[in-house]
């Protein structure tokens, strides 16, 4: 009997990877980063001329040097570790690199030109529904199958941890093939199993941290204070975007937009707090939902009101966005064991 990878006959460029929508969301959320530190940092130190006589050295030049950074550690290692890396290495350097949009799109080179932090805007979010549009579509058989192999890569280099082996056999399962490339890959996983004592330290620290979270299981006011944390920062980034609104004359035409944000992140967070006693995982992704859309569209709306509260709240954001990868991280690996 063929494998799926004889029957479907694709190209392998077009196979796509199963942590793409984690590292998409890595790469946008570090450029966003990127642009408001930049602002904020350029502003309080009174925009400094990196240079002297008639050279400049603008700081988009930092973000391609970033952008490079990126590509070759995407292209010389091996592993989803080390695509994670180039994500965020690489989401700087982008943000970097469009936040002096205003100078390539005026004949004066204007960094302050007002329209380009609404270009910058919008491109921010053609991405973001570009990459949910990526993570959205599922795996077909034969991707399921590679994203198998693929994680071997990361068993080696990092031992067999359970949460590795179980999305591995979870996807094998998806392939629906029988062949001799999923044999293979089925022997493969049970010598790792064999092997698991023999971890490296980051495999170690994985094995930790689902135990830990098996200890947040048995906590019975864990998911209380779920929904205490998340509901708590939808409520306050409510009321605080209506005072800075309400404060900021110059900010007044801004204040439908981020009302509409903040309601918005309110209502992804109670869906997910009703979602909570039925499936956890369900409940993380629309918590996660919520944040992002604090990510990216409150906090830069509120960017141009009052520098240091949005910063102050993109911290927070980045902070919840990091928890919640890693309950997803666990809570997903947990569903595919068990299935």
């Amino acid at each position: 009997m063929g494998t799926t990878l004889e029957r479907a006959r694709w190209p392998a460029f077009v196979v796509r990877d199963h942590e793409a929508g984690s590292n998409l969301q890595a790469l946008l959320v570090s450029a966003i980063t990127a642009v408001l530190v930049t602002r904020l940092y350029l502003s309080m130190t009174g925009y400094p001329r990196i240079g002297g006589g008639p050279l400049h050295i603008a700081h988009l030049l930092w973000g391609g040097l970033l952008m490079l950074i990126g590509l070759v550690v995407l292209l010389s290692a091996l592993g989803n570790r080390a695509k994670r890396v180039a994500a965020i290495v690489g989401g700087l350097g982008f943000g970097l690199f469009v936040d002096e949009l205003g100078k390539f799109v005026t004949a004066d080179n204007d960094y302050f030109f007002q329209p380009a932090v609404a270009l910058i805007y919008v491109v921010f979010i053609l991405l973001f529904l570009l990459f949910r549009s990526i993570e959205r579509r599922s795996l077909s058989p034969q991707e399921s199958l590679v994203n198998a192999a693929d994680i071997l890569v990361d068993v080696i280099l990092g031992g067999a941890t359970r949460a590795e082996l179980g999305r591995m056999r979870w996807l094998l399962r998806r392939s629906g093939d029988h062949g001799p490339i999923a044999e293979a890959l089925e022997q493969a996983m049970a010598g790792a199993t064999r092997v698991r004592e023999e971890r490296s330290l980051l495999s170690g620290v994985a094995v930790s941290a689902w135990r830990a979270y098996d200890h947040l299981l048995r906590w019975q006011w864990f998911s209380r204070a779920l929904w205490l944390v998340f509901v708590g920062q939808a409520v306050l980034g409510l009321i605080t975007t209506t005072i800075l609104g309400v404060a900021a004359i110059s900010g007044a035409e801004r204040l439908p937009a981020t009302l509409a944000s903040s309601t918005l992140t309110l209502a992804l967070t109670v869906v997910g707090v009703v979602r909570l006693p039925q499936s956890r995982l369900a409940a993380y992704r629309w918590f996660e939902r919520g944040v992002l859309v604090s990510v990216f569209f409150t906090q830069v709306i509120v960017f141009w009101q009052d520098q240091l509260t949005a910063l102050g709240g993109l911290f927070w954001d980045l902070v919840l966005l990091s928890l919640l990868r890693f309950l997803i991280r666990q809570e997903g690996a947990r569903v595919v064991t068990e299935r």
